[in-house]
Formats: structure tokens, C-alpha cells, sequence
């Protein structure tokens, strides 16, 4: 006689229809206990910085539409981060890499909570940046103190020149847009 597969059938017909219930019961609700918890468990980061990657850092951070752009500076390379925050922590959609002296442009449709957005940034050797937007929009961006920028704003549009400027508001270079 097999004793392990004798056991089923000996529980089964020892207990009674309502022990069998009581005992379907508790394992339906010890199974979905253990999904409610599982489900519960953060999967994202605890801030927007947390999806920046274990070789990068964060250079500069801005708010746009409800979520964060983020410059990393990674080894040979910039990279913008869009960060957006879920139920289950932060999130980071990577958009663009620069080389670590370059400028890039980059934009984003605006879909599955990444909001539609349009961004410049780089490296540049002055104090500030001037970006001129195709629907007229002047924007100013501070250089941070390891030179890099970062100008974004929502929705989708074009950049038709980056101006660096000086202390003094002289043009140091101007690199036309995409």
C-alpha cells in the first residue's frame, strides 16, 4: 500500500462536507494573501534619482507634466531619463544619449504615462543656454557647475537654435536646432 497517495483520499473521506469547505476556504484565502502581497511589493524606486542608473549620477532634474526629465552623465555619454511615478514607485524611460561634450534634442510622443515633451541638453562651455523653440518660445537654461544643461518643456516642438552664452550674455556659440 502507498501511503502518500492513500493520504488524499483518507483526509477526503474522514472529513465532512463542511471540514472540506472550511479546509478549501482557508487555502483560498492563504492563496490570495500571498497574491495580495506580492502585489504590494514597490517595484520602482523610492525618488525620481533611483532611476538613474548604478554608473551614472544625476546631474540635473526638472518637473515637466507630472514627471521628472533627468540628465545622468554615464561614462562617454549624457543621458535624459524621463522618470514618472506609478503606484509602485518611479520609473525611468530612457529618451536620449549624447556624447559626454555634445548636444542632442529629443522628444516624446506621450504615451502609457510619459507625458508628451520636448527637451534640449548637453554639455556647453558658458554660463547659460538660450534655446529658441519653432512656435517662438525663448527658453534659458543655467549651465551647471560640470557645464551640462538641460531645457524641457511639455509637448511635442521643435528647437530651431541653441545660443551658449557668457557671463556677460555674450554668445559664445550657436548650434542650429535638428
Amino acid at each position: 500500500m502507498n501511503v502518500a497517495a492513500e493520504f488524499p483520499r483518507a483526509l477526503h473521506t474522514r472529513l465532512g462536507p463542511r471540514a472540506r469547505q472550511a479546509l478549501w476556504a482557508l487555502t483560498f484565502a492563504t492563496l490570495a494573501a500571498a497574491i495580495i502581497a506580492y502585489a504590494s511589493i514597490p517595484t520602482g524606486a523610492p525618488s525620481a534619482a533611483g532611476v538613474v542608473p548604478a554608473d551614472g549620477r544625476l546631474v540635473v532634474e526638472q518637473p515637466v507634466a507630472g514627471a521628472r526629465a533627468i540628465v545622468a552623465a554615464r561614462p562617454q555619454t549624457l543621458q535624459l531619463i524621463v522618470a514618472v511615478h506609478r503606484q509602485k514607485g518611479w520609473f525611468g524611460l530612457r529618451v536620449a544619449d549624447t556624447p559626454a561634450d555634445g548636444i542632442a534634442w529629443a522628444s516624446t510622443a506621450g504615451a502609457h504615462a510619459v507625458p508628451a515633451l520636448s527637451a534640449v541638453f548637453g554639455r556647453a562651455d558658458g554660463v547659460s543656454v538660450r534655446v529658441r523653440w519653432a512656435d517662438g518660445v525663448v527658453q534659458t537654461a543655467l549651465v551647471q557647475s560640470d557645464g551640462v544643461f538641460l531645457a524641457s518643456r511639455t509637448g511635442s516642438a521643435r528647437s530651431l537654435a541653441v545660443t551658449i552664452l557668457d557671463a556677460k550674455g555674450a554668445t559664445v556659440r550657436e548650434v542650429p536646432g535638428p
